[in-house]
C-alpha cells in the first residue's frame, strides 16, 4: 500500500453511499434527525471512521428522540451494534463491540445516566419517573435534571 492510501473509506464514497444524509464538518460527531445531518470531526484514524459510522447508524435506525434517559442508552447501544455488524464490514473497517472506542462511548452514557440518577439530597441512586424527573428510592426526594448530554449536568431539588 503506498503512503497516500489509507485503509479507511473515503468521505466521498460514504457520501455517495448515503445520499439521503447531509454530511457537515463540525467540532463534534453527532446526528441531527431534524436536518438529516451527520456532523463529523476530522477523519484521520480508525476511531474517527468508527464514530462516523455510528452516527450514520443513528440515521439508518431513524433515531429521533427519547422519552426516558435509559432509552438513550439503548439507542446508543443499538447504533453501535448496527455500525459494528452492518456498516463496518461494508467498509472493511475492523470494529467489534468490545473495542475501546465502542465501550468508551457507551461508558460515557452509562456514567451520564448514573450521574443524573444520584440524589442531590442523600446521594443514593434514584430512578427516572418522568422525562428528566427523578425520585430517590431512599429518602423519597425528587429532582429534575437538565438536558446535559454535552454540557454540565444540573440537578434541581423540587
Amino acid at each position: 500500500m503506498d503512503a497516500t492510501t489509507t485503509p479507511w473509506p473515503t468521505l466521498a464514497k460514504i457520501k455517495r453511499d448515503f445520499p439521503d444524509i447531509i454530511f457537515k464538518k463540525s467540532d463534534v460527531f453527532s446526528w441531527s434527525p431534524k436536518t438529516q445531518t451527520v456532523f463529523y470531526k476530522n477523519l484521520r484514524q480508525k476511531n474517527d471512521f468508527a464514530q462516523l459510522l455510528h452516527e450514520i447508524a443513528h440515521a439508518k435506525l431513524q433515531h429521533e428522540s427519547y422519552q426516558r434517559d435509559i432509552t438513550l442508552i439503548d439507542m446508543e447501544r443499538s447504533a453501535w451494534e448496527y455500525a459494528v455488524d452492518v456498516l463496518a464490514p461494508a467498509y472493511n473497517l475492523p470494529l467489534q463491540m468490545d473495542d475501546d472506542i465502542v465501550q468508551d462511548s457507551l461508558d460515557s452514557y452509562r456514567d451520564w445516566l448514573h450521574s443524573r440518577s444520584i440524589c442531590p439530597n442523600c446521594e443514593a441512586v434514584g430512578m427516572e419517573i418522568t422525562k428528566r424527573r427523578y425520585h430517590c428510592l431512599q429518602c423519597h426526594s425528587e429532582w429534575r435534571v437538565n438536558e446535559a448530554r454535552s454540557c454540565e449536568l444540573r440537578r434541581y431539588r423540587r
